[in-house]
């Protein structure tokens, strides 16, 4: 994967933690001191985040000389960062890089075990989440939850259409079968989804033509009921279900039989533990 930064977003995370200068290394006269940095994990987990913490370092004036992949396993120990440069440089860079790091790879940890917790009963589910990440931090956790096996379920509001009981509000009292009906006549190629409440919103939207149902809030109990009867009669339409879904119970909506499985629970994980290392070059 590549780095999802922008020049002028790794220039204002620099600048956040810089400011105007670096006291401490301006203070002790070293920053032309030749140094090399290492970003170490202290956990076991799925590593996001690198690319964008090399762009960090690489922007700051140092040279990245070793890096693992988004998307690789850690273990404690592991080394997945290496920087060369001035003192200056590496003590511009570590802590947002390390910060990066942490945050997208706990993203990402969840998610792996979200996705193994939902395809061991499941395994053609897909875990989706949704695009109801930190205001600001979009394409960062986005690409964490692509490292750790996830998709994403909309980037924005632009993706696809997705109907929501918010949408009728302004539906001039037209029903959800004719809103359907009337979005599948305009939209041409697109595939038009609707999340519901019950089992007769989605027969009267799969009905009217939806090619996606998004189950808000169901009990996998009531799901598994509900899933059972759409397929008997709707064999080619796709079935999702969101609200309340996270590591605890992935694994009993999974095996309700539905085809996605929405979450935002990634977005709330525990940061990976790592450290950043220094040695001087002689």
């Amino acid at each position: 994967m590549r780095g999802v930064l922008f020049d002028s977003e790794l220039e204002s995370l620099l600048r956040d933690d810089l400011h105007h200068l670096d006291l401490t290394t301006v203070y002790m006269g070293v920053e032309s001191e030749r140094g090399v940095a290492r970003l170490v994990s202290r956990s076991r987990g799925v590593l996001a985040g690198s690319e964008e913490a090399a762009d960090v370092y690489e922007k700051a004036g140092a040279v990245v000389k070793h890096l693992m992949e988004s998307g690789s396993e850690v273990s404690s120990g592991a080394v997945v960062l290496e920087a060369e440069g001035r003192a200056s440089s590496l003590h511009a860079a570590w802590r947002v890089a390390q910060a990066l790091v942490s945050y997208m790879s706990g993203v990402a940890t969840y998610t792996r075990l979200m996705v193994e917790a939902a395809r061991r009963v499941n395994p053609r589910v897909v875990v989706a989440t949704t695009r109801q990440t930190p205001p600001g931090f979009r394409r960062l956790w986005l690409k964490a939850v692509l490292a750790g096996g996830g998709v994403v379920h909309r980037q924005s509001l632009s993706d696809e259409i997705l109907l929501f009981r918010n949408h009728l509000v302004f539906a001039g009292g037209r029903g959800l079968g004719e809103v359907v009906r009337s979005l599948k006549a305009r939209v041409g190629y697109k595939r038009v989804g609707v999340e519901v409440g019950s089992l007769e919103e989605a027969l009267e939207a799969v009905e009217a033509g939806a090619d996606y149902v998004q189950f808000d809030h169901v009990d996998p109990a009531t799901l598994r009921s509900w899933v059972s009867r759409l397929r008997s009669e709707f064999s080619g339409v796709s079935i999702g279900v969101g609200g309340g879904v996270d590591l605890e119970n992935v694994g009993e909506y999974a095996a309700t039989g539905v085809d996605v499985i929405v979450t935002s629970a990634p977005y709330h994980a525990k940061p990976l533990d790592f450290t950043t290392l220094f040695s001087r070059q002689p």
